[in-house]
């Protein structure tokens, strides 16, 4: 006789490598939900006791009564969490479905235990049970949900306020050397060498990157050509407009006149997520011997600096980068000091732009 299977639907399955090399299969009630099977459980999928958990997870949803399960589910289906860009929701969704996340630790206690002082050291001894990095980022998503319950009366306190990131370094102070980028795009495949150029010279956030195409350049009317596109981060509310330099014409000339995307993975399609491009450049850095620490991100300081002397003025690239003018004169001058050759004019322009501001 052969094995008795139900059926079910809407599950969302992820598969994740262990560092001991074994593969684990993760099931969650919904994408986004909470994990009701793993292959570790004694009990296999498609089994009745999988979809007796499944059913229980299920019901959770549809009646979490006064557990902060409720509050949770109040957040993803708020006009608040489907304002936020999509790379945000993603990562809130993740925090709390994950393995050991927030839904799994807290789903099932009543929603009075946070109105008690005390939950402020219990999360405080739970976020440090994870890396920094990741202990943040759970944490971080445990306080929009509360300030989102606070804000609609559902809670009285917020007792997570005004608390310590464990990892304090900042990202601005990490940048790609001239001689860091040269071994990167000298080394790594064409098409990952052409995702960190992109970068480089535009400024452009991976998001914007991934659907980069030709049809965003324009010729402007003085002759010059520049990207203009509606940024994802914005959710298509705001334009970017970047002048195309002359790196970036020498990127463009080289690709196939039939090819629309800029950027293409090793298929020669475009890529899925925005993660991917990270995700392949930091391979390429780690096979290269490069900085850990150097990750896609950082070439928007890189960009700054070329931006600058492609022709942006300090307004334009503050606008562009999502920096106060303040803060975009400062970091050209530590990019300026930390890159020479990229250094012409650059003070000059940061001066000009501050004694124009005093007046």
């Amino acid at each position: 006789m052969g094995k008795f299977r139900v059926k079910v639907k809407g599950v969302h399955r992820v598969r994740k490598r262990l560092a001991d090399g074994r593969t684990m299969e993760y099931h969650y009630a919904w994408r986004g939900g909470p994990k009701f099977w793993d292959s570790s459980m004694p009990f296999g999928k498609h089994t009745l006791d999988y979809a007796g958990a499944l059913k229980d997870r299920l019901m959770e949803r549809r009646d979490p009564g006064d557990s902060f399960q409720a509050l949770i589910n109040s957040f993803f289906d708020s006009t608040d969490f489907r304002r936020l860009a999509p790379r945000t929701q993603r990562d809130h969704k993740i925090n709390v479905s994950r393995p050991g996340g927030i839904e799994e630790k807290y789903g099932k206690v009543p929603l009075k235990v946070f109105d008690d002082v005390r939950i402020r050291q219990n999360v405080l001894k739970w976020r440090d049970t994870f890396s920094d990095g990741t202990g943040d980022n759970i944490f971080a998503t445990l306080q929009r949900i509360l300030s989102f319950g606070l804000d609609r009366g559902i809670l009285q306190h917020h007792h997570l306020l005004k608390v310590r990131k464990k990892v304090k370094k900042n990202r601005a102070e990490i940048v790609w050397t001239p001689d860091e980028l040269e071994t990167f795009i000298a080394g790594a495949p064409a098409y990952v060498g052409r995702i960190l150029r992109v970068a480089v010279e535009t400024g452009l956030r991976p998001g914007d990157i991934q659907v980069l195409k030709r049809s965003h350049i324009e010729t402007t009317g003085n002759g010059n050509r520049r990207l203009l596109m509606r940024t994802r981060k914005s959710r298509g509310r705001n334009f970017a407009s970047v002048p195309v330099t002359e790196r970036l014409a020498e990127l463009i000339k080289e690709i196939p006149e039939d090819q629309e995307h800029l950027v293409l993975n090793s298929d020669g399609e475009p890529f899925k997520t925005s993660e991917a491009l990270g995700s392949a450049v930091s391979q390429w850095r780690d096979e290269l011997g490069l900085r850990k620490e150097l990750r896609l991100y950082d070439a928007r300081g890189t960009a700054a600096t070329r931006l600058v002397r492609a022709g942006c003025n300090l307004s334009e690239l503050a606008t562009h980068m999502g920096w106060s003018l303040a803060h975009a004169a400062a970091m050209l001058e530590r990019y300026a000091a930390l890159d020479p050759d990229m250094s012409d004019g650059i003070l000059e322009k940061v001066k000009r732009e501050e004694e124009r501001r005093k007046k």
